[in-house]
């Protein structure tokens, strides 16, 4: 499979989530053998003026995790383009964020708030993909409400604006998580681009990534929140998995955390754990892994779980 003149290993890819693609867990989602991963989103306000030391460890990407995708949010054609040319020594692919559907991001007139100004949208992609020679990709939903459901319309405008290739996630800005993937609307527009499409929205297995693949067509999945508390989702060798294999997982990405990441953040090594241990099958409460306050008590209580 490609992206632009980039080939992607498989068909599975991490979807960005704030405050959950750290390094760490981009690193362990690429060891469950998944095919591309996206960074978490950024701001051009606040990327467009740092200097490359300080993109450099923001993004913090390592080499055993790539391709990588980042991704930008914002509505400023300068700003865009100024955080690309920033950014794009170290990505592999740059993605535009016209998904997000949080209130405070759309009173910005940022992420799926564009859809409702598709002028604005097609000029930032154009100048955005004329800027840089990495491929670039959007994210989107499939319309603001139930009323003005655009996908079609909107990914072949992306489409005839240069991006290599476009995500879909199969709800409306104002559904937000809420409510049924619409896998109808995804299908019919892969049927209209020739465009890599991925299909985004609820896969909690390896198996329904799959279901989704075949029934719509599309050339790639995206799992988010169903790869935030179970990584190895990505892994067609991991789909049983026991206590045993979910203990690895985790203190796996606590060696990841200690080796890669700076922030030594206590609270983000717990909430990661806190996921993952969802499945895990014990009559201890797992939920006191939140109250711990260092990452080697984390890492302690991981490894006493019986």
């Amino acid at each position: 499979m490609k992206i632009g003149k980039l080939t992607i290993n498989n068909q599975f890819v991490l979807a960005p989530m704030a405050a959950v693609n750290c390094t760490a867990f981009r690193m362990l989602c690429k060891e469950n053998k998944v095919g591309l991963v996206y960074t978490q989103m950024f701001d051009v306000e606040l990327v467009k003026n740092k200097t490359k030391r300080e993109i450099k460890d923001l993004l913090n990407i390592t080499e055993p995790e790539r391709p990588v995708s980042v991704q930008l949010i914002g509505n400023n054609e300068d700003s865009m383009i100024k955080s690309v040319k920033n950014v794009e020594e170290f990505a592999d692919i740059i993605d535009f964020n016209v998904g997000c559907s949080e209130k405070e991001i759309l009173q910005q007139g940022y992420g799926a708030f564009l859809l409702s100004n598709l002028a604005l949208l097609e000029r930032l992609i154009r100048k955005t993909v004329n800027s840089t020679e990495k491929p670039v990709t959007v994210k989107m939903r499939i319309g603001l409400d139930a009323q003005h459901i655009i996908a079609v319309k909107v990914a072949a405008l992306l489409q005839d604006a240069g991006v290599s290739a476009i995500c879909i996630h199969g709800r409306t800005a104002q559904q937000k998580l809420a409510k049924k993937v619409n896998w109808t609307i995804m299908k019919q527009t892969k049927e209209k681009i020739t465009i890599p499409l991925m299909a985004n929205g609820d896969v909690t297995s390896y198996a329904e990534g799959n279901d989704l693949l075949n029934k719509t067509g599309c050339d790639f999945v995206m799992i988010g929140r169903g790869a935030r508390d179970r990584p190895w989702i990505f892994n067609p060798e991991k789909q049983q998995i026991s206590n045993t294999d979910i203990k690895n997982q985790i203190l796996r990405f606590i060696e990841l955390y200690n080796e890669y990441e700076k922030r030594g953040s206590s609270q983000e090594v717990r909430e990661h754990a806190f996921w993952m241990l969802k499945d895990y099958v014990t009559k201890q409460d797992t939920r006191a892994v939140l109250k711990l306050r260092y990452i080697d008590d984390i890492e302690h209580f991981v490894k006493s779980l019986k």
